[in-house]
């Protein structure tokens, strides 16, 4: 594009714009980054320096996030560290195996208290005691189970003869 093509007047037109755009404390910064876009080659030393510094403050911000990601994540390490030593000293665990298995359960069921998780597996680990059995002997001990297999009528009327005669011998009601 050339300035050739156009009168004097114009020309003088797009120099006192460009003075006002350059001079102007609003506008001169986007007017040099402008100028810089079109014209890379040319030395701008203002524009040149911030971007210079704004690179340079963005890499040390950079470095700066990463070191602080790498203290908290050394922080955090040591926190579950002394967590599960406490684990230990408390005598909720017997052994360092038994922490993948708490932190296993505290994943599953989400626990976030490592003693809680550590309550909790132990008390999985614990047997149930047995219940008492309802009746102390099987109930087919009372029947001779041979003579139902050989005559089945006959035993289970013999087995009714026998349960009336025990009714009848007892004078107290049914019930009470």
């Amino acid at each position: 594009m050339s300035l050739e093509n156009l009168s004097p007047e114009a020309q003088q037109e797009l120099a006192i714009l460009a003075k006002n755009l350059f001079e102007d404390p609003r506008t001169r910064k986007p007017f040099l980054h402008l100028t810089k876009q079109v014209r890379p080659d040319v030395p701008i030393p203002e524009v040149e320096i911030e971007e210079q510094t704004n690179k340079v403050l963005s890499e040390a911000k950079a470095e700066v996030q990463s070191l602080k990601d790498q203290i908290r994540q050394k922080e955090a390490r040591e926190e579950l560290e002394k967590r599960r030593q406490s684990l230990i000293k408390k005598g909720l665990i017997d052994s360092e195996d038994d922490i993948k298995e708490v932190e296993k359960v505290m994943v599953e069921k989400g626990i976030a208290n490592h003693e809680t998780a550590a309550e909790y597996h132990a008390y999985m680990k614990q047997m149930a005691a047995p219940t008492p059995s309802q009746f102390p002997q099987p109930v087919m001990s009372k029947f001779n189970t041979k003579d139902f297999m050989k005559n089945p009528v006959g035993a289970a009327r013999d087995a009714a003869h026998a349960a009336l005669a025990e009714f009848r011998k007892n004078p107290k009601p049914i019930g009470l």
